[in-house]
């Protein structure tokens, strides 16, 4: 019995999900593709720092869900580990400082690169602009981030 007890821990444990993997777009604009494979049907595309979440693989293939849920397929190529968001509310206020005045007012979607965090702020950029967003307006970030 003390053996079936243990193995059944050991499967519970191996079952419980971890932290989704997330994934960054590198390419200046890249496409999101219905299916594996560069002649299936784009169904949108997508700016450099776009996080995805990664939902699984297919040869170079990356099978992938954005923050208002939709999925696609992207070619790992042009995906990394670069820590980014997007912008999860229909607006945000990027600001020069934590708490500071309003520099920006960023539209839903749009994609910045993580520079630092300090508690719940979030230092970022598009290569361009660099400011503050506060971690409530955004999606992207793995659970231990």
């Amino acid at each position: 019995m003390r053996t079936f007890l243990m193995m059944v821990a050991m499967i519970t444990a191996l079952a419980a999900p971890g932290a989704a993997e997330v994934l960054s777009v590198t390419a200046k604009m890249a496409n999101v593709r219905s299916a594996p494979g560069g002649g299936n049907e784009t169904l949108w595309q997508v700016l450099r720092f776009t996080p995805f979440e990664v939902l699984g693989r297919s040869g170079a293939w990356v099978h992938v869900r954005d923050y208002e849920g939709d999925e696609g397929w992207m070619h790992g190529s042009i995906l990394s580990k670069v820590v980014t968001v997007a912008v999860k509310t229909e607006k945000a206020n990027l600001r020069e400082k934590p708490g500071g005045d309003i520099i920006w007012i960023l539209e839903q979607g749009y994609p910045m690169r993580l520079i630092k965090a300090e508690g719940s702020w979030l230092q970022v950029t598009d290569g361009e602009a660099t400011g503050w967003l506060h971690k409530s307006v955004v999606w992207g970030l793995e659970e231990e981030e």
